[in-house]
């Protein structure tokens, strides 16, 4: 089913990324675009990304077939609570968000019936905010995660991966919980270890001193906290639960390190560090291996949570 207009509420990286891969398909859609920060928008504009500017919400979404909401969670969840009374009939709704339990609730319980809701978060963009502009070739291989729940809408289930698709990316289908539990090993607790290790050291009164000697292992070990505090800020209080139960494995973790180390326990400590070594590089040579087309895809209907520590 083509796309003849698509709404993109959020203008920033991924949103107007999306926007310039979309007006490079075969059969572009209108384009139309809506930030609160109007330099944002007009920025998006003069790059292309949209073909239209819209003053409010409610005028962006309306004639769209596809909404796409490209902000921090919660403002996700702000524009679901504000948007159904102005959708079409038949639109599908998705979203960017990079967490989708609690943006998968306030869909149930904002939309109407006839829109369908299939939640999305595309594992792409840049490590650091505000660097360099949007990319038409953001998406491309990269894995883009839909979390329809058991009751979606074929037809917006079926939309949602043609949108993926689209832009170059492999749709993988997530239960949300589970979606959230994964996530928060793999991509939110670096983040928060990142900024744990640079608040650890950088309060010490040692610091002036120590930051002329920080080099490359420190920067590497640090960068994540160069991305956005708001985005994060919403992640940790959206995603508490499953965050807070990966947080506890790393305490336990650096607990046993530590104990390790205060007890002298050479063997012990040089196993512990073996096996992280060797488990890291099994994981890179499988990912090198792995060609984008052979990304990891769950069918659509299996929706279970098959995790049940994530609950």
């Amino acid at each position: 089913m083509p796309f003849q207009q698509v709404a993109i509420l959020g203008l920033g990286l991924i949103g107007a990324s999306l926007g310039m891969a979309l007006k490079q398909t075969s059969s572009p859609p209108l384009v139309v675009g809506f930030d609160p920060d109007q330099e944002t928008l007009r920025r998006a504009k003069r790059e292309k990304a949209i073909d239209r500017a819209a003053a409010t919400t409610e005028a962006a979404v309306r004639g769209a077939d596809t909404i796409v909401l490209a902000a921090p969670v919660r403002a996700i969840i702000d524009l679901l609570a504000d948007l159904g009374p102005h959708l079409d009939d038949s639109a599908l709704v998705t979203d960017t968000g990079s967490t989708k339990a609690a943006i998968v609730k306030q869909a149930s319980a904002s939309l109407p019936a006839q829109a369908g809701f299939v939640g999305g978060h595309p594992l792409a963009g840049r490590l650091r905010s505000g660097v360099s502009g949007p990319d038409a070739q953001l998406f491309v291989g990269s894995v883009y995660c839909l979390t329809p729940t058991a009751g979606a809408p074929p037809w917006a289930v079926e939309r949602a991966s043609e949108l993926v698709q689209s832009v170059g990316a492999t749709p993988h289908f997530v239960d949300p919980e589970e979606h959230d539990g994964l996530l928060a090993a793999v991509s939110h607790l670096p983040y928060f270890t990142a900024a744990a290790l640079v608040a650890a050291v950088a309060s010490q009164s040692a610091w002036p001193e120590m930051a002329k000697l920080a080099a490359g292992g420190f920067r590497t070990a640090t960068s994540l906290v160069e991305s956005s505090d708001e985005m994060w800020t919403d992640i940790a209080l959206t995603n508490r639960g499953p965050l807070l139960r990966q947080l506890d494995e790393l305490i336990a973790s650096l607990s046993e390190l530590r104990s390790l180390v205060s007890d002298s326990q050479a063997a012990e400590l040089a196993a512990m560090l073996s096996r992280a070594h060797r488990l890291h590089t099994d994981w890179v040579e499988a990912n090198e291996m792995q060609a984008p087309s052979s990304a990891p895809r769950a069918e659509p209907r299996a929706q279970r949570r098959r995790f049940l520590f994530f609950r």
